[in-house]
């Protein structure tokens, strides 16, 4: 699977590529604060969409600290295994809805603010998202975005591999031709963004289940070659 050039394609803000991506500076101590509190929530009050599959208290404790030590691991220098294994574990422990709409609205207020070029607002906003869920396609392509503005090359090389590697972990699921071979992605939001980074235009969708499990058929458009196709997505389990 080829890496992305994803600074070039912000640079030349490619059509195809929609601007509700956002910005985050990578400010350790202030994410690792957050993802501490968020963790505890997790383990604690948060109520699991699926009730069925609420794992031991010592599961939960032992998901959390393996999530924990893989950021730790990632943030020394990001290797595909890694990000591999963080985006199993982002579904060992993070799992309800409450989370999900959380994710979704500091979404939303980051587009808002790269609207309004309110970087400190932007920074802050994703700092939390990626301290939700440092697995999030969109939190390291606006974290890239918002070093390369900020002219940290640095950071804006880092969070650009792990978001090359984050898409290249989702390849490594399937080709998305088939049910029998669709990407597996962890929510809605990593299957948005994994299509609006392949520069494609979301037409519709179905769902459809085989063997217990469901599926999801995407339509989609590719401008660049004028063509509809579809490809098939199921969430991990």
């Amino acid at each position: 699977m080829k890496l992305y050039n994803l600074r070039q394609i912000y640079i030349e803000k490619d059509k195809f590529l929609s601007l509700w991506y956002y910005l985050l500076q990578h400010k350790l101590l202030t994410m690792k604060s957050i993802l501490f509190t968020f963790m505890v929530c997790l383990l604690s009050s948060c109520t699991s969409v699926r009730q069925t599959q609420i794992p031991s208290d010592q599961a939960q404790n032992e998901y959390a600290a393996r999530y924990l030590a893989l950021i730790d691991d990632i943030e020394t220098g990001p290797v595909l295994t890694k990000i591999t294994e963080l985006r199993q574990f982002v579904v060992l422990t993070i799992r309800n809805q409450s989370h999900a709409i959380a994710e979704e609205t500091l979404t939303h207020g980051a587009f808002e603010a790269i609207e309004a070029i309110d970087w400190m607002t932007c920074l802050d906003i994703v700092d939390e998202l990626l301290a939700m869920n440092y697995a999030s396609l969109n939190g390291h392509y606006t974290a890239m975005v918002c070093q390369l503005e900020s002219d940290d090359a640095a950071q804006s090389q880092y969070h650009e591999s792990v978001m090359n590697q984050l898409l290249e972990a989702v390849w490594l699921t399937g080709n998305g031709e088939s049910l029998e071979t669709a990407f597996q992605v962890i929510n809605r939001a990593e299957r948005d963004a994994f299509i609006e980074f392949h520069g494609l235009e979301f037409i519709k969708h179905s769902v459809t289940r085989l063997d217990g499990q469901n599926y999801e058929v995407v339509t989609l458009y590719d401008a660049r070659k004028d063509e509809t196709f579809e490809w098939y997505f199921t969430q991990y389990q």
